[in-house]
């Protein structure tokens, strides 16, 4: 008896089936006629369909028939939990032929990637990368990770709206031509894509690499074979945006450098604390209210320009200057009476940081002036100072930036203290 040369057939609704499940033209619960097929993927199948209840147009998503396929109901639900324009609206879910699915909200458009071909303005890149981080913030209030955030992973409506592929019910992909994420520590193998523990760090990272993209038009490393690619991620300096685009913000550019730490400990605390600083950066630009003056004093340049960067990422009304040393520093105290000073404990040159610290204090009585000591300092130290407080570096770089973000924002929403009036003696 000789074998059959025929092949084993999928039955419709299966992975290996080129049939699906619903006929084109067919109408489901009486209320969904579906139409095309938009994509598959490894939870089910997507139609383009219309509600002729409703009277528009929806994804209407089919779950597999194989067995042990998983439920739609976790994909259905991360969409409907966070409520937010990067997320597809949930209309429903429901039983076909023994086979479960969702109907969703039907979103077209552009990817971001294809929109970036065209020349952005500064207003439109800040628009546009504000909404990608606040979209993120929100979903990640919500619990919910975003894993590949890229030109690719990313929709861009006629109205402008950004949905991000992982909220979309597989209408956008969720993850881009390579098919992994790219953030150094799982390049590297330190932690596994699926770590709740990691999730944040990772989306972090994305951000600061989709920066980077939407100033260029492609990811960080990109330009490079698939391993080149990898190895950059994992272990060489990315593209500084400032050397990228030069319109926009210096602030900007560091606060995205930050974004693309290697070590997931060196980036911002949060995606909600990198939407503050974007929100303080983008409305700087259009500020006219009530100023916050602060003051940086250090005697090291590139040490100073980080505070610097810090105090205006953390509040949009905070004018910062940095003075190098002492009697500069006294210079623009007596000039401008700041509202804070952060003074650097080992400040060298002919006024050191106590004595600068004793000339400030005589100022107050024009003016009170808020100031703080940053730097390494033992007990005895620390009590010459007085109740002037100290932020110490031992604690790590990041504890001491985000004690520094919040200094400024403490002292940007504080009650207007009213300034007195300089008395001015004339001959």
């Amino acid at each position: 008896m000789s074998r059959s040369s025929s092949t084993f057939a999928a039955p419709p609704g299966f992975r290996d089936s080129p049939t699906p499940g619903v006929a084109l033209g067919e109408v489901v619960a009486s209320t969904y006629a579906i139409q095309r097929e938009l994509v598959r993927d490894e939870t089910g199948i997507v139609f383009e369909a219309r509600d002729m209840l409703m009277d528009r147009p929806i994804a209407f998503k089919l779950a597999w028939r194989d067995p042990g396929s998983p439920s739609l109901l976790a994909e259905a639900r991360r969409c409907a939990v966070v409520r937010d324009p990067c997320a597809v609206a949930i209309h429903g879910m429901g039983i076909h032929h023994s086979t479960e699915y969702v109907v969703a909200e039907r979103v077209t458009g552009r990817l971001l990637r294809d929109v970036l071909a065209t020349p952005q303005t500064t207003e439109e890149f800040l628009t546009r990368y504000r909404r990608i981080v606040a979209a993120v913030a929100r979903a990640h209030d919500h619990g919910v990770a975003i894993g590949d955030i890229s030109g690719a992973t990313v929709l861009v409506d006629p109205t402008g709206r950004m949905v991000l592929g992982r909220l979309s019910l597989s209408q956008v992909p969720a993850f881009g031509p390579r098919g992994q994420i790219l953030a150094p520590e799982i390049v590297r193998g330190d932690v596994e894509d699926g770590d709740p523990e990691a999730a944040e760090a990772i989306d972090l990272y994305g951000l600061g690499c989709i920066a980077i993209e939407m100033a260029r038009g492609t990811p960080p490393f990109a330009d490079r074979t698939h391993e080149v690619e990898l190895r950059g991620h994992a272990h060489e300096a990315p593209p500084r945006l400032a050397a990228l685009r030069q319109d926009l913000p210096e602030e900007l550019g560091d606060l995205v450098a930050s974004l693309l730490e290697k070590p997931p400990e060196a980036r911002p605390r949060s995606v909600r604390e990198v939407l503050l600083q974007v929100d303080a950066i983008v409305e700087r630009l259009g500020m006219t209210g009530r100023s916050l003056r602060v003051l940086v004093v250090d005697h090291d340049p590139a040490r100073g320009r980080r505070t610097w960067s810090l105090a205006r990422r953390a509040h949009p009304s905070a004018i910062v200057e940095i003075a190098g040393e002492g009697t500069d520093a006294a210079h623009k105290l007596n000039r401008d009476l700041p509202d804070l000073v952060f003074v650097e404990a080992g400040l060298q040159g002919v006024m050191n940081a106590l004595e600068l610290v004793m000339f400030a204090r005589g100022l107050e009585s024009d003016h009170p002036i808020q100031l703080v000591v940053v730097g390494d300092l033992a007990e005895r130290e620390q009590a010459m100072f007085g109740a002037i407080p100290v932020l110490a570096r031992g604690d790590g770089s990041h504890d001491l930036a985000t004690a520094i973000l919040d200094r400024v924002r403490a002292a940007a929403t504080a009650p207007v203290r009213r300034r007195k009036p300089r008395t001015t003696i004339t001959g």
